[in-house]
């Protein structure tokens, strides 16, 4: 009797091995498997699977983000697209994860709103409902939201999902700004760079603006204003650069790990920076351009052949390893602490030290 029994649970074992192993590679390699109309059938035949352990294709994160999903629960909806998007956790499925980020949209999410936005204006292919993501955000418009304030903003602007009207579309984001968002403030920046609907281009009040976000700790206008300070486009007079706003903006979003601010900070002082109307000027140093150069290249998206050509066959052994060795000693900064790091501006010889100008 024993071994009958053991034999039977043995048969039974490797039949269902035999039927949960191809159905979990299954699921693990369909991506089409996580789509909306079919995630709920997926969910029921992982549940089976993931009853054993070993032979579930996804784990317990993943399998708790596809509940809350299916239970319309607005953030884990937009964080299943970005999953499948990505591939990582769950099989990649671009059609499927934009599917889902609409859908979060639909459900309110104000990230998911601006990322369909976003998505939208770049020329992506995507069905959604936008007068279903307005009306999903204005509840917590009402209710003092800010990032529902700077997803719905836009929408009033550009009459999507609502009828158009600019200037509702301006009070929503003055209001996030008003509640102290820096993102919204960086929103402002950009929609005055560029120009939209009753917003026409002023690039003095997008420098504004960034400089309003900068302060207030967003790394990216930091960036983007040291970029903006130090170059003029077509239109504009080369009186309006800045050297020394261009170049300690640049340092503090490089000292908070932005690496593309590393990288022009190494550009800068590989060329020189030729002296602005104020007096600045930041001259070539090898050393230091090498430094950020390394700063950057930490990230492989800004690994730059091409930078790196410019710099180190110009450079001596002894350059090179102070170089080196300035790097092995490099410390980034955080928020709190970059408000009271003091940055030297770049000087000519036998000039007077000065400091970059206090963050307000």
């Amino acid at each position: 009797m024993a071994k009958t029994g053991l034999w039977t649970r043995a048969t039974a074992l490797a039949l269902l091995l035999a039927l949960t192993l191809p159905a979990s590679r299954a699921l693990a390699a369909e991506a089409g498997d996580y789509a909306p109309q079919h995630l709920a059938e997926t969910a029921d035949r992982l549940g089976w699977l993931c009853m054993i352990p070993p032979f579930c294709p996804v784990a317990d994160k993943e399998l708790r983000l596809i509940k809350r999903a299916l239970e319309k629960d607005p953030a884990a909806t937009y964080l299943l697209g970005l999953t499948l998007l990505t591939g990582d956790g769950l099989p990649g499925d671009r059609d499927a994860g934009k599917a889902w980020i609409a859908r979060a949209a639909e459900l309110g999410d104000p990230d998911a709103a601006r990322d369909i936005r976003g998505r939208l204006r770049n020329g992506e292919s995507i069905e959604v409902d936008e007068t279903k993501i307005a009306e999903a955000l204005k509840p917590q418009v009402a209710a003092g939201s800010v990032e529902a304030m700077r997803a719905l903003g836009p929408m009033y602007m550009a009459g999507r999902g609502v009828k158009q009207d600019p200037a509702a579309g301006l009070a929503l984001l003055r209001q996030a700004v008003e509640k102290g968002s820096a993102a919204a403030e960086d929103d402002l920046a950009h929609l005055y760079l560029l120009g939209g609907p009753g917003v026409p281009a002023d690039r003095q009040e997008a420098l504004k603006w960034f400089s309003v976000s900068a302060n207030h700790g967003n790394v990216e206008a930091m960036s983007t204003l040291g970029h903006m300070s130090l170059t003029t486009p077509i239109g504009v007079p080369s009186t309006a650069r800045d050297v020394a706003q261009g170049y300690c903006w640049l340092v503090r979003a490089a000292l908070l790990q932005d690496a593309e601010a590393a990288e022009k900070l190494s550009f800068t002082f590989a060329q020189g920076e030729a002296t602005d109307t104020q007096g600045n000027s930041v001259p070539i140093d090898l050393i230091q351009a090498d430094l950020w150069f390394r700063v950057g290249a930490r990230s492989p998206f800004h690994d730059n052949p091409q930078i790196r050509a410019m710099i180190e066959p110009k450079m001596t052994t002894d350059q090179l390893a102070e170089a080196k060795r300035l790097f092995a000693a490099w410390q980034g900064s955080t928020m709190p602490a970059l408000k009271s790091v003091p940055i030297p501006l770049p000087t000519p010889a036998g000039a007077p030290a000065r400091l970059c100008p206090a963050m307000t």
